[in-house]
C-alpha cells in the first residue's frame, strides 16, 4: 500500500501508541486527517476501532479500511478493495 500511494504523491504517515493503538498508514483526505488500515485477510482493525470510538481524543472522524473485501460502509469507516486505493486521491 505504501508503494501505491507514494506514487500517488501521498505523504504518509504511522502512528503508535505505547497503550498499543496502532495505525497503519495516516493522510490527509478531504482536509482532514484520516487512517487507512490496510489488511490482506479479513482482520477486525482494532486500533481502528478504538481511534473513531474516541473523536474527543484523537480528533478523527472517519477512516478507511483497504483489503480483500467488496466495497462498504459502516458508520464512518468506509471499507474498499485493495485496487480501489488509486481513487482517494482528494486531499
Amino acid at each position: 500500500m505504501a508503494d501505491i500511494f507514494g506514487k500517488m504523491g501521498r505523504k504518509l504517515y504511522y502512528y503508535h501508541k505505547d497503550g498499543g493503538v496502532e495505525l497503519d498508514f495516516l493522510m490527509r483526505y478531504k482536509g482532514r486527517c484520516t487512517p487507512v488500515e490496510c489488511k490482506a485477510t479479513t482482520g477486525n482493525a482494532k486500533s481502528m476501532r478504538t481511534v473513531l470510538k474516541h473523536p474527543e481524543k484523537y480528533h478523527v472522524t472517519s477512516a478507511f479500511k483497504l483489503g480483500d473485501y467488496n466495497i462498504g460502509r459502516s458508520d464512518n469507516l468506509l471499507t474498499l478493495p485493495i485496487y480501489m486505493a488509486f481513487l482517494l486521491t482528494e486531499v
